[in-house]
C-alpha cells in the first residue's frame, strides 16, 4: 500500500512540477513580450500623453476643441514626420493650411505624415481639431526631426485647447481664449493600447463646390437608446429633416449653418441612393459635431450617394473635391 501510494505522490508531483514549469516559461514569454511591444511604443511616441478638452466624458454630451502648438524648428534636420491619432476624428492643420483627417472607427492606428516641404526651418504652428458625438476620445501627437531625434514634440500640458472656434486659432495664438488640457495618461492605455504606425498622404484641399439640384424637407427615423430598469433597449423616432438632392456624386461633405451656436452641437446626417430609403431607419448615420462659434464642418472622408438627409432645418449641404 505505502509504495502504491508513494508512486501516485510521485507521479502527481511530476506533473505539477511540469504544469508549474510550463507556467513559469509562458507568464516569462508573455512578460517578455509585453515589454517588446512596450518599448517598441515607448519609442514611437515617448514621452507623449493622450491629452483632451477639460470635459466630463461620461456626461455622453457632443464636444468638438481645437488643440494647438506652437514650435520653432531648428535647421538641418533629416526631415519632419508627424505621428498623430484624434479618435474618433480629427483634421490636421499646419500653418493655418489642412493637411488631413480621419473618422477613425475602429482603425484606431498612429497615423503618420511626412510634413518635410510644408514645414520650414522657425516658427511652425500646428492645429489639430477634435470631434466627439459622445463627447469621449483621445489625442496623441509626437513630432520626429530624424531617426536619433524622435518625439521632439509631443502632446502633453504645453499644448493649448480652445474650445470656440476662431479663424485666427490657425495661424497664432489668441490670448485669453484657451485653456489647459486635461491629461489622459501615457500610451498604451485603454482602448488605444499598443498602436500600428499607418503612413498617410496629405490630402489635397477642396476647389470644387458642388450644390444640390434641390432641397426639401421631410420626416425621418432616428435610432433611440433608452434605458429601462437598467436595460439598454433600441428604438427609434420620427425627427424633421432636411434632404439635399445632388444626382449620383462622390466628394466630401460640408455642412453649414445659418448661425453658430455658443456650445458644441451634433447635427446627424444620412445618405441615400433612392429617395424611398430616406424614409427609412438608419442605424449608422453620420454624426457631425460643431465646436462652438462654429458654422461649417466638412467630413474627411468622402461619401458616394445622391441624397444627404440632415436631421435639422437650419442646415444646408454641399459636397466639396
Amino acid at each position: 500500500m505505502t509504495s502504491a501510494i508513494s508512486a501516485t505522490d510521485r507521479d502527481l508531483m511530476k506533473r505539477l512540477g511540469l504544469v508549474l514549469a510550463f507556467v513559469f516559461v509562458f507568464t516569462a514569454a508573455f512578460s517578455h513580450l509585453i515589454g517588446v511591444y512596450s518599448q517598441k511604443f515607448e519609442d514611437r511616441t515617448a514621452p507623449a500623453q493622450f491629452i483632451w478638452a477639460q470635459h466630463r466624458m461620461s456626461a455622453n454630451e457632443p464636444v468638438a476643441f481645437f488643440a494647438a502648438r506652437e514650435i520653432t524648428l531648428p535647421p538641418n534636420r533629416v526631415y519632419t514626420r508627424l505621428k498623430v491619432l484624434g479618435d474618433p476624428e480629427y483634421t490636421l492643420y499646419v500653418n493655418g493650411r489642412e493637411i488631413a483627417g480621419r473618422l477613425v472607427g475602429e482603425d484606431r492606428a498612429l497615423d503618420y505624415f511626412d510634413l518635410s516641404e510644408v514645414m520650414p526651418t522657425g516658427r511652425n504652428r500646428i492645429v489639430v481639431a477634435v470631434r466627439a458625438p459622445k463627447g469621449a476620445g483621445a489625442l496623441l501627437v509626437a513630432l520626429d526631426l530624424a531617426p536619433e531625434t524622435e518625439n521632439w514634440i509631443v502632446s502633453d500640458s504645453q499644448w493649448k485647447i480652445y474650445r470656440k472656434w476662431d479663424p485666427l486659432i490657425l495661424l497664432y495664438d489668441v490670448a485669453g481664449q484657451w485653456e489647459a488640457p486635461m491629461i489622459i495618461g501615457a500610451p498604451p492605455i485603454g482602448r488605444w493600447n499598443f498602436l500600428d504606425i499607418a503612413k498617410r498622404e496629405a490630402a489635397t484641399p477642396p476647389s470644387t463646390v458642388l450644390a444640390p439640384k434641390q432641397a426639401f424637407e421631410l420626416i425621418g427615423l432616428m435610432p433611440t437608446i433608452r434605458t429601462q430598469g437598467g436595460i439598454s433597449i433600441a428604438g427609434s423616432e420620427r425627427a424633421r429633416a432636411k434632404a439635399f438632392d445632388f444626382g449620383f456624386t462622390k466628394g466630401r461633405v460640408r455642412v453649414s449653418m445659418d448661425h453658430p451656436r455658443g456650445f458644441s452641437r451634433l447635427v446627424t446626417v444620412r445618405f441615400a441612393n433612392q429617395r424611398s430609403e430616406l424614409g427609412l431607419l438608419e442605424l449608422n448615420p453620420r454624426a457631425i459635431v460643431f465646436a462652438p462659434g462654429e458654422t461649417e464642418v466638412t467630413t474627411p472622408e468622402e461619401h458616394s450617394f445622391r441624397y444627404a438627409m440632415a436631421f435639422a432645418r437650419d442646415v444646408n449641404v454641399v459636397v466639396v473635391h
